[in-house]
């Protein structure tokens, strides 16, 4: 039987009571099934055994009550469950419109920060997202379950699968369309499984974000993280209880704006950072007039020259995580940028490295309704020995043409319908 933390799992639908059904899994990688336990479900329940699966109970106390008396297992310490998760594409009004974030851009619905805070917090941990599809009227094309599988494995998590009551139903009929859909499905998972040795490459990012990300900080903190990652400003996480003493090497940025000022040690790290020539960005909570004024004139911060660095902090109590976002980056610049993509539009990338940046890697989530000639371009720092492509649900790799451009090297990517893996070897600057 497999292990919760190689768990692969499947929710498997409460109307399927035929055993039968079971005979989907074959070829498919899920080795586990979550179930919301009925009576019915048993017999299905002893084959599944019988072949060797791992069966999960879920759903409110009163099922997974019914589902241990019946010897399915129950999610513990040992299987982090990512609380809050959504169903990831771009966010659908009552009306039926895309709603805008402040740049006019659609607005994404993604679980990618979710997941990287769940690593920071159990890095030996492999999290689970329970999200489901949207109901009726909506339908739920094959390139959305795509692009859930793609938003959860880029980020190093596992999707509980879970399918919309019209897939189920053409599944439970035989339905051929339905069946090349699960097929489809069914391999997109097995090519982030194939690829889980992604997830222990380390987050690339100049730009830190500290925080307890609890409590009143919760909601600030969080959301900087998310919409950090829509400005595709690779950052990386610091627990503020271990900043004081983690190492910053590598940070050009900082940003500290939880509610109150940091422990001692912390406050005395984090303007060591600046006076080495980082910039903090503060919180109005940091409440001295440490540095010297700049005589910059900023709506938002208070920018002040401290040693060889900056310092800026808010101006209000209570800063809009999106200007948060948007300040870092534009105080920062684009000169220490991880990576820089163009005619792409609505996408999330994510880019992470092995410790001795002998291998790269460059993740792309596209959001948006791609064309078949709709030749996207992302663009490294640096140039690299080779690259090369993977595609979702790829088998193999293809070669990436690379073009020394503006001190880096800019990769000719094919359209991305959904999702781009960018391997670099051999970085020589």
């Amino acid at each position: 039987m497999p292990t919760p933390d190689n768990w692969i799992p499947l929710r498997w639908p409460s109307a399927w009571v035929d055993p039968a059904l079971l005979g989907l899994l074959e070829g498919a990688p899920f080795n586990c099934l979550t179930m919301e336990w009925n009576a019915s479900l048993a017999p299905v329940a002893a084959k599944a055994r019988a072949a060797g699966l791992s069966l999960v109970a879920i759903g409110n106390q009163a099922a997974r009550s019914a589902g241990a008396a019946a010897g399915l297992e129950s999610p513990s310490e040992a299987l982090p469950i990512a609380p809050d998760s959504v169903w990831p594409g771009i966010a659908i009004q009552a009306d039926g419109a895309e709603p805008s974030g402040p740049t006019a851009n659609p607005w994404i619905d993604s679980n990618g920060w979710l997941l990287r805070l769940a690593k920071a917090r159990s890095p030996r941990k492999t999290v689970w997202l329970m999200f489901e599809p949207p109901g009726a009227p909506r339908v739920v094309p094959l390139e959305a379950y795509l692009r859930a599988i793609a938003d959860t494995g880029a980020w190093g998590g596992r999707w509980v699968v879970s399918l919309d009551s019209d897939l189920r139903g053409g599944l439970a009929r035989g339905d051929v369309q339905a069946l090349a859909s699960w097929k489809a499905i069914a391999a997109a998972v097995a090519f982030f499984e194939r690829h889980r040795d992604w997830s222990a490459l380390e987050p690339l990012g100049v730009v830190g974000v500290v925080s307890d990300f609890a409590g009143p900080n919760e909601t600030t903190s969080q959301e900087i993280l998310n919409l950090l990652g829509r400005r595709s400003l690779a950052y990386r996480i610091l627990e503020a209880s271990a900043a004081a003493t983690a190492s910053l090497a590598g940070f050009q940025a900082l940003i500290y704006v939880d509610e109150g000022a940091p422990a001692p040690l912390l406050r005395r790290k984090l303007l060591a950072f600046a006076e080495r020539g980082g910039l903090l960005l503060a919180g109005a909570a940091w409440n001295r007039a440490d540095g010297k004024p700049t005589g910059i004139d900023h709506p938002r911060v208070d920018v002040r020259r401290l040693g060889k660095g900056r310092l800026a902090i808010s101006k209000t109590s209570d800063p809009d995580p999106f200007m948060i976002a948007r300040d870092v980056h534009m105080l920062l610049g684009r000169t220490y940028d991880v990576a820089r993509f163009f005619n792409l539009s609505a996408f999330l990338s994510y880019c992470a490295a092995s410790s001795d940046r002998a291998r790269e890697l460059v993740q792309i989530v596209s959001f948006a309704i791609r064309f078949p000639n709709d030749l996207a371009t992302a663009w490294v720092p640096g140039k690299y020995a080779s690259a090369r492509l993977w595609s979702l649900g790829s088998e193999g790799p293809s070669p990436i043409e690379m073009v020394p451009e503006n001190g880096g090297t800019s990769l000719l990517l094919p359209p991305v319908p959904v999702y781009a893996g960018i391997e670099l070897f051999g970085k020589k600057g």
